[in-house]
């Protein structure tokens, strides 16, 4: 027992570690894709808010352009405030930018982009004033041609090379995410091919070890059963060997006893009859819980009349109760019953059941025996006032050797395994109900055989047992 408790305490700390482990791996997992995934996220918004102010900063170029056109041409004052507020918008997304944690790289060509831009406006504004000193409108056209449009062409060619860089950034960021990932799950793949060599490993540990404890238990219930195939083989043997002297020491007893001349003489030879009957039930029981658990129990069923059998009981069972004190009653519920049994087998049955009734019933109590028909089998029943039985009990009360002796009296704890084998013998079945304080109620039932197996027989013959309703007492 402690080296049993000493494993079970080993192997659950094993499968501890191994289930902190693995915890312990997917936590981390977890966590690092976590921050993983939120780094990545941050560092792309940012990028991509960058690419969207670089595109608001074209399009507030491209607005400048075309408002300041409109009004070279038409003169119309609306669209000249309009490129103003262009222009306004165009510094606050440069102010915005810079702002910003761009790279070396990302803040040249911003610049690049503010010089073009002021060069083109600073042109775009002499043209301006040249627009509301003349009417000429052609000749603000040629110089819109000639000077604006090659400012205009560098301003495009500066965001564009700002764009083009920003699209590379983010290009680099998803490269580098890529990169991460890669690492991260190399990183994770070795840390469950770890796991799983230290579950493997602790599973080869701990399988070794419940393999040795296989062997052991296998061999010592081999060496078990052979224990006990040899010591039921030997109880066959010596049963069967006493027998025969304990059946003429019975016969010479109940000789000396009808001879005898001397009182004293009778009593000696009717208590050294009572012993040697007494073993020879020992021994028939001994032969029976050894024929039953080598399989080899059998019946020879004939059709028999239940009121002979409770006549017999009667006989049997009628004076012990007397003599304890315990009222002893029997019904059948349809007199002329017959069942398909082996006679001896049944009162062997009944014998164990009441025997342990009448036991266990205080003096005062009652002990009923009834049948009644239940299909086509028929239902025994034995019913006491007794103690009761434990529930826990109720489950083993039929295994071999169980027993739960009441002061005084001793038993082989053989009785009620006996009598399961003899019924389940004759393919019925038996069970127990009790309740502590409330007594104990077995029952069993007996295929029934065909009515006209037995002769009807005449009314001065009639079994002297009652209908259930008026039921025979003796006590």
């Amino acid at each position: 027992m402690p080296t049993r408790t000493r494993f079970e305490a080993t192997a659950r700390r094993g499968y501890a570690i191994l289930t902190l482990l693995l915890a312990v791996g997917m936590a981390f997992s977890i966590r690092r894709f976590s921050s993983v995934a939120d780094a990545q996220s941050e560092r792309l918004a940012a990028k991509e808010h960058d690419i969207t102010l670089v595109e608001r900063l074209r399009w507030s170029c491209e607005l400048i352009v075309s408002h300041g056109r409109g009004y070279l041409i038409s003169g119309n004052h609306d669209l000249l405030a309009e490129a103003d507020d262009a222009k306004a918008r165009f510094h606050e997304y440069a102010r915005a930018l810079r702002s910003r944690s761009l790279s070396p790289t990302a803040l040249q060509l911003l610049t690049e982009v503010e010089r073009a831009a002021g060069n083109f406006m600073r042109l775009q504004e002499n043209l301006f004033t040249a627009r509301q000193q003349s009417d000429d409108t052609r000749l603000i056209a040629r110089r819109f041609e000639k000077e604006l449009r090659p400012l205009r062409h560098d301003v495009e060619l500066s965001l564009l090379r700002l764009i083009d860089y920003k699209q590379i950034v983010i290009e680099n960021l998803h490269d580098e995410a890529r990169r991460e990932r890669t690492q991260l799950a190399a990183r994770l793949y070795s840390l469950l091919g770890l796991l799983t060599s230290t579950g493997l490993g602790i599973a080869w540990y701990f399988t070794k070890r419940l393999g040795g404890s296989y062997n052991q238990v296998r061999e010592a219930r081999e060496a078990a059963r052979k224990a006990v195939t040899a010591r039921d083989d030997l109880m066959g043997i010596v049963a069967h060997d006493l027998r025969n002297p304990l059946s003429a020491i019975t016969l010479k007893a109940a000789r000396l006893r009808r001879t005898a001349d001397s009182e004293g003489v009778r009593q000696q030879a009717e208590s050294i009859e009572h012993v040697a009957k007494r073993m020879e039930h020992l021994i028939r029981t001994m032969l029976d819980a050894a024929t039953m658990e080598a399989y080899k129990f059998s019946v020879t069923p004939a059709p028999c009349a239940v009121d002979d059998l409770l006549g017999e009981t009667l006989e049997l069972f009628g004076p012990l109760a007397e003599s304890k004190q315990v009222r002893f009653e029997q019904s059948v519920t349809e007199p002329g019953l017959v069942i398909h049994a082996e006679r001896d087998r049944v009162i062997q049955v009944l014998s164990n059941l009441l025997g342990n009734a009448l036991k266990f019933t205080p003096r005062g109590g009652r002990v009923t025996l009834s049948v009644e028909k239940e299909g086509t089998m028929a239902r025994f029943a034995v019913i006491d006032t007794g103690p009761g039985i434990p529930r826990e009990n109720l489950s083993s009360i039929f295994e071999r050797f169980w027993k739960d002796v009441a002061p005084g009296e001793k038993g082989t704890g053989l009785g009620l395994y006996i009598a399961k084998g003899i019924v389940d013998a004759h393919g019925g079945r038996i069970w127990v109900e009790s309740e502590v304080g409330d007594g104990a109620r077995f029952y069993f039932t007996l295929p029934i055989a065909e009515a006209a197996a037995l002769r009807t027989p005449a009314p001065e013959e009639a079994p002297a047992l009652s209908t259930g309703s008026d039921p025979r007492r003796v006590g």
